[in-house]
């Protein structure tokens, strides 16, 4: 069995994170982001990296703001329908 190495995030990281996973959850619960060995097809894979992308800069520009002196903190969007 393969060595995981689990980080252990904290704050915006966790947070982050805990987004992803109910992203990727929200496309596994659709057959038609599954290939028939149970793997996520390109568009879904597509939509995961698009997702990614929303949180990271979203999370750069709260981190932005905070530095600034503003209290923005970024909402992460809600999981789209497929």
């Amino acid at each position: 069995m393969a060595n995981l190495q689990i980080p252990n995030l904290e704050g915006a990281d966790a947070k982050l994170g805990e987004h992803v996973f109910e992203f990727v959850q929200f496309l596994l619960d659709d057959d038609l982001n599954l290939t028939p060995a149970g793997n996520l097809t390109g568009d879904a894979r597509k939509k995961l990296r698009d997702r990614l992308n929303e949180l990271i800069a979203a999370e750069e520009a709260g981190s932005q703001a905070m530095s600034e002196g503003s209290p923005v903190t970024p909402d992460a969007p809600a999981a789209e329908a497929p």
